[in-house]
């Protein structure tokens, strides 16, 4: 089931350049995953009935191009299939046509991002991984718009360096009681500063989740890319961990302005 989701960019989720934020890209698609699983028998109230929520494991997001302020645009999304305990959803955002459809190729419309994902499903009591199956027989489409998510992982040859610390905040956190997986790449990004940011473009995002983070916990962070790169050229990796226990690694990649 492919669900599609219509929205216009709003001023307030966008960049000094006009350009929709990643942490705002990367909301809506936690909005419209909410809405498909909700679909699917599977929504936040349905699994909460049940004593589980979703939880964001991985995510691949590629943006050919960022969408601006006052842009309508389609997003949609589906459910991809099951590796382990891992639901697999991809998404992909176009700008819509006058009558709100999603506009497929051509230079007017196309494929502006593409995205896919891995949730798991977690016990609200002890936060155990379930492996219970929580859509229906036929829910999943067989559609390869990118491959499944792979672990994220600092490879051995990034040397990540101090980068400073901050303190899980209330402003930080969803219903489900810790930092929402929206703020990483936000935090990642934020530590490469506003110079390197206003000059350079993110084209390429990927995030690992290994471990909560809750309220009032500090997480220092560890930046670095690979070597023999220069800072124009480099892809970056940022490390997160809360008393040294890794919380999660973000890899960004970006093309010159």
């Amino acid at each position: 089931m492919i669900l599609n989701y219509p929205f216009t960019v709003e001023s307030f989720e966008t960049d000094f350049d006009r350009r929709i934020k990643p942490f705002a890209l990367q909301s809506r698609l936690q909005e419209l995953t909410y809405r498909a699983s909700a679909a699917g028998g599977a929504g936040y109230t349905d699994l909460r009935e049940r004593g589980l929520f979703w939880a964001l494991n991985r995510m691949h997001i590629v943006v050919d191009r960022w969408p601006l302020w006052g842009e309508d645009l389609v997003l949609q999304s589906w459910f991809r299939g099951r590796t382990g305990p891992m639901y697999q959803r991809n998404y992909v955002l176009r700008v819509a046509d006058d009558a709100g459809a999603a506009l497929v190729g051509g230079s007017a419309g196309g494929t502006l991002v593409r995205a896919t994902s891995a949730w798991t499903v977690i016990a609200l009591e002890g936060r155990g991984v379930s492996r219970e199956m929580v859509y229906p027989e036929g829910f999943a489409e067989e559609e390869d718009l990118l491959p499944f998510c792979p672990k994220v992982l600092v490879p051995a040859d990034v040397e990540l360096a101090p980068a400073g610390s901050r303190r899980a905040a209330w402003s930080d956190l969803d219903s489900n009681g810790h930092v929402n997986n929206c703020f990483y790449p936000q935090w990642a990004a934020d530590l490469l500063g506003f110079k390197y940011l206003s000059s350079h473009q993110l084209t390429d995002i990927q995030v690992g989740y290994y471990r909560e983070i809750h309220p009032g916990e500090t997480v220092d962070f560890f930046l670095g890319h690979n070597p023999g790169a220069s800072a124009a050229d480099a892809v970056w990796y940022a490390e997160g961990r809360v008393a040294a226990e890794r919380s999660f690694v973000v890899r960004l990649a970006f093309s010159a302005r």
